[in-house]
């Protein structure tokens, strides 16, 4: 556990956990403060959050993909990823004007160092939409390995 956000516990990997601890640390350090969002998600609560976002929006399949991971396919299965907003703005909690926060300019310069990487950059191979708020560890080898098949 790595925090908790509206009354739900974030959980990730113990090594993603730890890592995300000590990088939290030293964005507090800075001035600071990390919120861990979303962690490891079942693909239970992947379904409810795919269909629930097509139901509100009135999406297409391929639509919904480029905004939410189908179940199954989503990082945050793998307990690696994260969902990380700025406590001074959480106004932009998995908006796209996360990149405009401090903690997403702090992220920017440190994450590297504790493991973490942008899952979803502009223009990403994927064809996923620009999500500044979503990192993944691949701080160890079972990460990469998870992340960087061949």
């Amino acid at each position: 556990v790595v925090g908790s956000y509206r009354g739900r516990e974030v959980r990730l990997r113990q090594a993603a956990a730890e890592s995300y601890l000590r990088m939290s640390e030293a964005a507090q350090a800075d001035g600071i403060r990390l919120v861990p969002i979303s962690g490891f998600r079942s693909i239970a609560e992947q379904e409810f959050l795919f269909f629930q976002l097509a139901q509100s929006r009135a999406l297409r399949p391929e639509e919904r993909a480029a905004l939410s991971a189908p179940p199954g396919y989503s990082e945050h299965h793998t307990g690696y990823a994260i969902d990380i907003g700025d406590a001074q703005f959480p106004q932009w909690d998995t908006q796209e004007a996360f990149e405009t926060t401090p903690a997403f300019r702090w992220l920017e310069r440190n994450a590297a160092r504790f493991g973490f990487e942008l899952s979803f950059p502009r223009n990403n191979p994927q064809g996923v939409n620009y999500e500044p708020w979503h990192w993944r560890f691949v701080g160890d080898r079972h990460s990469l390995e998870t992340f960087y098949k061949r």
